[in-house]
């Protein structure tokens, strides 16, 4: 099912339990949208059709504390409106809250943690209840159905599976009498059709119940192919050489010295490669394209890109929220373990914030990233600038594992700019 018509925005919130939440991670000094994050693909993969921004809020917001751990914090506001451990009574409560933020579409994930403590009619009865009051207000809403678990949560034969086919074919036909309500199937990609007991794929979860990166990769890009069809396309950014930051006439300008990439050498000027080992790297120069593409390859190990020059001034004053990205081209490699863009503030207390941070398995490496070749645009969470004139740092962290070939990667398009307060 599509909608009718595109909705004219891009802004999408999110609501519901920590399959929600760990799109985004925040603490001391960080903020990242994360790898495993199944929005967090979408996003990336959709090259600027949707817009999940969240900031980094060290406050403890009353009824928001994951797990229901009195005065935690999740770190983060914004339209990510998960929280971890949250039953479907819990995220009812938080209506109100959510109504208040700022978004075009919203996307409800509901009733998981239920599955061993209520029945199914009460389970199926509160998520009728949310999007009953969300559409109320005239949004426009997506349903997921109940995500499947492995058996090492779920134990084979057992009545939360059963229970959970009853509710998600409930969802549908309740979204069908509802014209702004749809049902997006997670689980049509997430389950093995293989499993007889309808678990994950293999490598999709570390627990049976969350998301590694091939799965959230894998949800991600099947929900940006699926929003197409509601959000209004990304408008191309038009690339003028003269679009640079001036602090009276385009404060919204973009403060990177050579957002075009050009250059005569390997690199384009500017640009520079600490740490690991690159075999190669070329400028690549497209007619129908006003910016070049940037070519790294990496033999292997860490490596990180960095795209703001040596002695480079921040022009922005404190207080400032500044936002980075970059548009990337990945070819198909089975070794990336690591593709973010990292943007830090180089004062005292200044934040780390990380677009498509990889997921540390526990054990000192990271989860693999997708074999396949895939596109899209890395874009950070916006963060705000604590000291003037400060140094920034910019770039591009890359890991490979061991491998006979090096790894490519190409990017194009970077942008630092000064963002409107997001709060």
């Amino acid at each position: 099912m599509t909608a009718r018509f595109p909705i004219h925005g891009k802004r999408v919130a999110l609501l519901g339990t920590s399959l929600v939440q760990q799109n985004h991670h925040a603490g001391d000094g960080h903020i990242h949208s994360c790898a495993r994050g199944w929005a967090t693909w979408a996003e990336v993969l959709s090259g600027g059709q949707l817009d999940v921004t969240v900031f980094h809020d060290s406050r403890v917001h009353p009824g928001w504390e994951p797990s229901g751990r009195v005065g935690v914090t999740r770190g983060f506001g914004g339209l990510n409106a998960g929280v971890s451990g949250q039953k479907a009574r819990d995220i009812e409560q938080r209506l109100e809250e959510v109504l208040r933020l700022d978004f075009d579409l919203i996307i409800v994930d509901a009733g998981t943690n239920d599955m061993m403590v209520e029945t199914k009619e009460v389970i199926q009865s509160i998520r009728e209840a949310i999007v009953d009051r969300l559409l109320e207000t005239g949004k426009n809403v997506i349903l997921l159905p109940i995500l499947a678990r492995g058996t090492q949560k779920w134990v084979a034969g057992g009545s939360e599976r059963a229970k959970a086919h009853w509710i998600n074919q409930k969802s549908l036909a309740f979204a069908a009498r509802r014209p702004q309500c749809h049902v997006f199937d997670w689980n049509s990609v997430w389950v093995d059709p293989h499993s007889a007991d309808g678990a994950p794929h293999d490598g999709f979860s570390d627990d049976g119940t969350h998301f590694s990166v091939p799965g959230g990769y894998a949800v991600g890009k099947a929900l940006a192919a699926y929003l197409r069809g509601f959000l209004a396309p990304s408008a191309p950014r038009i690339w003028a050489q003269d679009d640079r930051f001036d602090a009276v006439n385009n404060p919204l300008g973009n403060i990177l010295p050579n957002p075009l990439l050009a250059g005569h050498g390997p690199l384009a000027d500017g640009l520079a490669v600490s740490r690991g080992r690159t075999t190669a790297s070329r400028i690549i120069c497209q007619p129908d394209r006003v910016a070049n593409w940037q070519e790294i390859d990496v033999a292997g190990g860490e490596c990180f890109v960095h795209i703001l020059p040596d002695g480079f001034v921040n022009p922005l004053p404190a207080g400032a929220w500044v936002q980075a990205s970059v548009e990337v081209e990945v070819d198909a490699h089975d070794g990336w373990r690591d593709i973010s863009l990292i943007l830090e503030d180089g004062a005292a207390e200044g934040l780390m914030s990380q677009a498509l941070a990889p997921f540390d398995l526990g054990d000192g490496n990271l989860a693999p990233f997708p074999k396949e070749a895939w596109s899209g645009a890395l874009r950070t969470p916006p963060i705000k600038l604590k000291t003037p004139t400060q140094n920034l740092r910019l770039g591009l962290s890359l890991q490979v594992g061991r491998s006979k070939q090096p790894a490519s990667i190409r990017f194009s398009r970077p942008e630092l700019r000064q963002v409107m307060w997001p709060e």
